[in-house]
């Protein structure tokens, strides 16, 4: 049986539409590192940071890199003790004019100490979607006072 160029162009379309169907969504896990023993508010940035963060690089200037689809995991560790937890409560998207919805909502609550979302949209081009992650920390057995707060950057890179 011979192709014809008319029989030929859908098998070139479903293979090209299975190949983007395909590509898994990758998990991006973001660590925050937090010196459970000595934080405190409003100095919050000094006892915490991010895993593989450059120190040259301010908690306010991290920026991870993503793509539509791609799923965020927030966790925390502590630098303290194993023995201490870090609980990420929330994320909450922090643009001062609305800026993009990339999560689909602009509060995402977590479960068991973490935060997951999925990336639904983009940024606009070259735009950084600004967020803050809540977090308690509990030392010794016991809960600190307060929630903490830290504000990095997502970029939405491509599709």
């Amino acid at each position: 049986m011979k192709l014809s160029k008319s029989n030929l162009s859908p098998i070139i379309l479903f293979f090209f539409l299975l190949g983007i169907s395909l590509q898994a969504q990758v998990e991006r896990v973001i660590t925050l590192e937090v010196n459970t023993a000595d934080i405190e508010n409003p100095n919050v940035n000094d006892f915490c940071g991010f895993l593989g963060q450059d120190p040259d690089v301010s908690n306010e200037d991290y920026t991870i890199e993503a793509n539509v689809g791609d799923v965020i995991i927030w966790r925390g560790v502590s630098t303290s003790s194993p023995e201490d937890r870090v609980e990420i409560r929330t994320i909450n998207h922090e643009g001062s004019n609305g800026g993009r919805d990339i999560f689909g909502s602009n509060t995402i609550r977590g479960e068991d100490g973490e935060v997951r979302a999925t990336i639904l949209n983009t940024t606009d081009e070259g735009a950084d979607y600004k967020y803050k992650i809540q977090f308690r920390v509990f030392n010794d057995g016991r809960r600190r006072r307060g929630t903490f707060n830290i504000d990095p950057k997502i970029k939405v890179v491509g599709r």
